[in-house]
C-alpha cells in the first residue's frame, strides 16, 4: 500500500455541510518526495472540507516544525511552520488543467488525494533565506567557528595596500573605467 494513501479525503458518502480532517506529518511523509527540500520535521495538518452539491472548499491549518538547512552556516536547525491555506474543487467531465487554488475532478471521483497539496503548503511557507534565527540577545545562533571562516574570507573591496592588477587595465579601457 502506498504510504501517501492516508492523505485522501473521501468525500462521496458525506453530507452536505462542514467535515473535520486530522493529519500527521512526518519524516516518512517528507521522504515520500524525491528532492525534498525538507527532510524531518512534525506536523500537524487539520482539513476542513465543506461539501457542497457543485464544489468541495477545503481549507487547510498546517502547524508545527521542520528542520532545515541554514543558508548561512551549513547547520540543521528547528524552523517553526504554520500555514493556512484553501483549496477549491470543482467537477467537470471533460479534462481542465488545475490552476493556483482550484483543481478540477471528474464527477464520478468519490475522494481528492491531497498529500502533494499538504507538501506544496509547507514548502510555500518556508522563507526564501533560510538561516538561524537570532538569539534573545540580538545575536546569531549559527555556528560561531563557521562565522569566523566566512568572515575571514569575506571580500572586503579594493584594498589600497594591493596594487592594481595590470592585466585588468586592457578590459578598464573597454568598459570605461
Amino acid at each position: 500500500m502506498n504510504y501517501l494513501s492516508q492523505y485522501t479525503l473521501p468525500f462521496s458518502g458525506l453530507s452536505e455541510g462542514k467535515h473535520q480532517f486530522d493529519f500527521t506529518v512526518n519524516d516518512r511523509f517528507f521522504a515520500e518526495f524525491e528532492t525534498s527540500e525538507v527532510e524531518k520535521g512534525e506536523l500537524r495538518v487539520l482539513v476542513e472540507l465543506e461539501k457542497r452539491s457543485t464544489y468541495l472548499s477545503l481549507t487547510f491549518s498546517i502547524g508545527g516544525v521542520v528542520e532545515l538547512i541554514c543558508d548561512r552556516c551549513l547547520e540543521n536547525f528547528i524552523f517553526p511552520v504554520e500555514s493556512h491555506r484553501k483549496l477549491l474543487v470543482k467537477f467537470s467531465e471533460k479534462p481542465v488543467e488545475d490552476e493556483a487554488e482550484l483543481i478540477y475532478l471528474h464527477p464520478n471521483d468519490f475522494q481528492v488525494e491531497i498529500a502533494q497539496y499538504i507538501y506544496e503548503f509547507v514548502i510555500l511557507s518556508l522563507p526564501i533565506r533560510r538561516v538561524h534565527p537570532d538569539g534573545e540577545n540580538g545575536k546569531s545562533l549559527c555556528d560561531p567557528v563557521m562565522i569566523k571562516k566566512l568572515e575571514e574570507l569575506r571580500y572586503h573591496g579594493n584594498n589600497l595596500d594591493e596594487p592594481d592588477d595590470p592585466r585588468w587595465n586592457e578590459l578598464r579601457k573597454i568598459i570605461g573605467n
